[in-house]
């Protein structure tokens, strides 16, 4: 009864459901009907007025326009028409014309001609209104750039006779400059000038024609009235130094300055470190030197140099402070000769005497250097910590360097590196170190790595390890008051290989620590252990006796690394 009350209401829930919703969209329908005409409408509406509102001044633009604009557009339109008919009018008059004669189609033409200007003489005033201007700025611009093309010198002259042509004044201030330095070396005159004033005069010249300085200092001398003959001048950074007669004697002055640098390295390269230029020209007579004297005076310093006398308390670093240097730049002045070890008295050199001419070499230097070889530590946890093995030697390589070396009067101011090439390489040395942490304290049969005392009871030695009776004493003897049957202990745990009875050492035995180190104990009284046992640090393995070879009670102990027998002392201590 309950389940089919269920169903009817669900079904009619669903009816009223879908009802709605059939109302619900025939609503969204009409309002989206409705606001679409509605939008169409205005936008109608607002179009009509922005074309009544608009309507005045479009009419406006369109009288204006029609009145500057498009009447003169017509005109012209209607002038074109009216020659395009004229043309045709004037080929058929001077074709019909051709038929009477030459001289009737040259009157034809002339007539026709006459006719076009008079009727279209509005056109062709209009045509020369626009023509004649830019024809005028056209012609102007070539004319420009004609005079633009052309080379203006100036005519240097003095009391009316032409000196030389020059590209401008500037050349002309060089030239009385360079005259001025030649007549200064004049032993008669030290301030001699020029005697006429100069007339310049633009013209147009040929490029060609341009005279150098050189070649104007020289005319403007010729025209002094000074005694002048032809030398070659040395100038250093555009200062004259002297002239002598010979170019070829100055040439090989400055060619032994530096040959003289260079030395016996002629694959060295040496130049000039100022500006040095050889002038072939006129200078006074007086100005000209001697060769002698030019190459003395080349060879001269133009600053001396100055020595420092080393005082109490002086120091490199203090000496080089005092005179405005560095450190690098006072060892560099000595040669590296100075440093900490100076001593009161010793002379400093703090500036250096700067030659006339500064030359500047430049070297190849080809050195080599080692090439140090890197440690390799290779673990081995099989070996205690403080086990370490070189398994490899290690050994350096060789490097060859090539070096640029820029030398200034001498001393080294830069260094350039060119190449590097390796001749030998580097082997590593190989290190095997443990890394096993050794036992505190000593179980049976583990070694702890260190040896201690085996007679803890007695602690004098009376015989060492050293030569006795004729032959060596491998061991160290240890004895001592009431010595007979002390106990004798294991120097570091490990394994028994022998005890008993051996010829010449009477009782005895030998433990094998591990590593190639074994202890020996000799001239026992009695043996506590036996052969293959373990034991320990420490540990009872005899007493002191006087068995086998012995003068006395004692126990004779060896230590042996790799069955080579040493001495017992670097492993144990009292």
């Amino acid at each position: 009864m309950q389940m089919p009350d269920l169903k009817n209401r669900m079904n009619q829930a669903g009816e009223k459901a879908r009802a709605f919703l059939l109302t619900e969209g025939d609503k969204t329908l009409d309002f989206l009907y409705i606001t679409g005409i509605q939008s169409v409408r205005i936008l109608k509406r607002v179009h009509r007025r922005l074309v009544r509102f608009s309507r005045p001044a479009v009419d406006f633009i369109r009288r204006v326009y029609d009145f500057f604009i498009g009447r003169q557009i017509r005109r012209a339109e209607r002038e074109l028409q009216s020659i395009s008919e004229g043309f045709d009018i004037a080929r058929h008059r001077i074709a019909q014309a051709k038929k009477q004669g030459y001289l009737r189609v040259l009157r034809e033409y002339a007539r026709v001609t006459g006719e076009s200007l008079i009727r279209h003489k509005r056109a062709v005033c209009t045509v020369l209104n626009v023509v004649a201007p830019v024809a005028s700025i056209l012609i102007l611009l070539a004319t420009v750039q004609h005079w633009n093309g052309l080379n203006y010198g100036l005519n240097l002259s003095y009391d009316g006779q032409q000196v030389a042509t020059i590209q401008n004044e500037k050349v002309f201030e060089q030239a009385t400059a360079m005259v001025s330095q030649r007549m200064v070396h004049s032993a008669d005159s030290q301030t001699t000038e020029l005697k006429a004033t100069p007339c310049f005069q633009l013209s147009v010249v040929s490029p060609a024609s341009y005279s150098s300085v050189n070649t104007v200092c020289n005319r403007i001398i010729q025209q002094s009235d000074d005694i002048i003959e032809e030398a070659s001048g040395l100038y250093v950074g555009g200062q004259l130094i002297g002239a002598v007669k010979s170019s070829a004697d100055l040439n090989y002055i400055l060619q032994n300055i530096l040959n003289k640098a260079r030395g016996s390295d002629t694959s060295a390269t040496a130049e000039f470190i100022q500006n040095v230029e050889t002038v072939n020209g006129l200078f006074p007579t007086t100005s000209i030197m001697t060769t002698e004297n030019m190459k003395s005076l080349l060879s001269g310093t133009s600053k001396e140099a100055v020595v420092y006398t080393v005082k109490d308390g002086d120091t490199a670093t203090s000496i080089a402070k005092d005179h405005n240097l560095t450190l690098s730049q006072l060892k560099a002045i000595n040669g590296d000769r100075v440093g900490d070890d100076i001593h009161p008295g010793d002379l400093v050199n703090v500036e250096v005497a700067v030659p006339k001419l500064g030359v500047q070499l430049i070297k190849s230097v080809t050195y080599q250097v080692p090439i140090v070889y890197k440690t390799v530590t290779n673990q081995d946890s099989s070996k205690y910590t403080d086990y370490s093995k070189v398994t490899t030697q290690g050994q350096n390589g060789v490097q060859e360097n090539v070096d640029k070396v820029y030398y200034v009067n001498g001393v080294e101011s830069k260094r350039e590196s060119v190449s590097q090439k390796v001749l030998k390489q580097p082997v590593d040395k190989v290190v095997v170190t443990g890394t096993k942490k050794r036992p505190k304290v000593s179980s049976a049969g583990q070694s702890t790595g260190s040896l201690m005392w085996p007679v803890p009871s007695l602690h004098m030695i009376t015989t060492y390890f050293t030569w006795r009776w004729g032959k060596f004493h491998p061991g160290i003897d240890i004895s001592g008051s009431g010595a007979y049957g002390k106990t004798i202990v294991a120097a570091d745990g490990g394994t028994v290989i022998s005890a008993g009875w051996s010829n010449g050492y009477g009782q005895c035995v030998e433990i094998n620590h591990g590593g190639g180190l074994h202890t020996f104990y000799a001239h026992a009284s009695a043996l506590l252990v036996s052969a293959g046992q373990k034991v320990s640090k420490g540990q009872a393995i005899a007493r002191v006796g006087s068995t086998g070879y012995s003068t006395g009670p004692h126990c004779h102990f060896e230590v042996r690394l790799n069955g080579t027998k040493v001495n017992p002392l670097s492993y144990v201590k009292k």
